[in-house]
């Protein structure tokens, strides 16, 4: 095991993202829902820059 099951790290940080205004990519994937079948579809989306804004917002509110 990678890392003595120490876990790694994962996250987006907020503050980043508003800050430098440089949106995540979002891989995604969809699976046949009954096994074996090859995968249905997969591709790449943006979230909105006001999702990471409100999430920003929130967080201020909650931790100062």
């Amino acid at each position: 095991p990678y890392l003595d099951f120490i876990g790694v790290p994962v996250g987006i940080d907020i503050r980043k993202v508003v800050e430098t205004g440089i949106l995540p990519i979002i891989n995604t994937g969809m699976a046949h829902k009954d096994g074996g079948h090859p995968m249905i579809g997969g591709g790449r989306a943006d979230a909105p820059m006001e999702c990471f804004k409100g999430a920003l917002v929130a967080f201020a509110k909650k931790y100062t």
